[in-house]
């Protein structure tokens, strides 16, 4: 037993070794700006006539964010567009992951078309959509038009409840093929012979579906929960080129409220202070994902 404990200590040591120079470069490229915006985050630090004025606040800039009604209205818009953006990929990918392990489905074709919306660079992806929904000449308008849904022309992105919604509509249609992909591997890994001892046992599709299925992707339900809060968290890009936060602050997230403050307010410690707010839930996040990738051990198992 202590040869087989010498053994992986041996190897980990090893292992430790060759990773050393990478997390060296990460510690360097990585932890330099983190531990520099958490101490701008305890300062007051504004661009000021072309000079930088320091001045250490503590805790000031986060006392701050009690009392800022945008930063409030940012974390309910997050809050909302998170939940929704994570119920709405989840349930879609999951639907479409069904029907491309269906016999019928498995043809690459079909493969190839979902990786589409991935593939495109997330710039490009909001531009795109800016055009779609442009309110005089996108191709929205003119569809609903010729269809007799609507008699004018909509600004979609110029009211407050459409502008969010079409925002996480844009952002869902971004992150479904991946997360669709990741759940397709994990239904592929359910045993055949479940299904047919269900079958022979006279349960439906849908009972199958809820006692085999389900239980049997939980892990790869809850990396895909995870992992797309953590990119909800992150969404930057799309709010920036479409509606630049409006209108009427009703786009603003917290990503985006960080980077205005910082570039736009020249506000650079407060900005910082949001922007850790976001790094910690990010963190607590990439904490649990690493949980839950980890291997069971082998009495955990049992």
């Amino acid at each position: 037993m202590a040869a087989t404990v010498t053994f992986e200590q041996r190897r980990r040591v090893i292992g430790m070794l060759f990773v050393a120079p990478a997390l060296v470069v990460l510690a360097a490229i990585l932890g330099y700006p983190i531990v520099e915006s958490m101490m701008l985050a305890l300062q007051k630090v504004q661009l000021s006539a072309g000079a930088i004025e320091e001045s250490w606040i503590g805790f000031g800039n986060f006392q701050r964010l009690f009392a800022d009604d945008t930063f409030r209205r940012a974390v309910l818009n997050t809050l909302y567009f998170s939940l929704a953006e994570v119920v709405l990929v989840v349930v879609i990918s999951l639907g479409i992951a069904v029907l491309l392990n269906h016999p019928f489905g498995r043809y690459g074709l079909f493969r190839i078309l979902l990786v589409v919306p991935w593939a495109i660079a997330p710039v490009a992806n909001a531009v795109l959509w800016k055009w779609i929904l442009n309110a005089n000449y996108g191709v929205l308008n003119g569809l609903l038009k010729s269809l007799n849904l609507i008699a004018y022309n909509h600004v979609w992105l110029g009211m407050p409840t459409s502008a969010l919604n079409f925002l996480l509509l844009v952002d869902v249609w971004k992150s479904v093929p991946f997360v669709a992909l990741l759940l397709l591997a994990g239904l592929q890994r359910v045993p055949s012979i479940l299904y047919r001892a269900a079958y022979m046992d006279g349960a439906g599709r849908l009972s199958s579906f809820v006692h085999i299925t389900l239980p049997s992707i939980r892990s790869a339900i809850a990396i895909a929960v995870v992992l797309q809060t953590i990119w909800s968290l992150r969404v930057f890009d799309i709010v920036f080129v479409l509606t630049r936060g409006g209108p009427a602050d009703a786009t603003v997230l917290l990503n985006f409220l960080a980077y205005r403050v910082t570039f736009n307010f020249l506000d650079i410690g407060y900005g910082a202070a949001i922007a850790n707010i976001v790094f910690v839930l990010t963190l607590l996040l990439a904490l649990l994902y690493i949980r839950l990738m980890k291997p069971r051990e082998a009495g955990g198992a049992r």
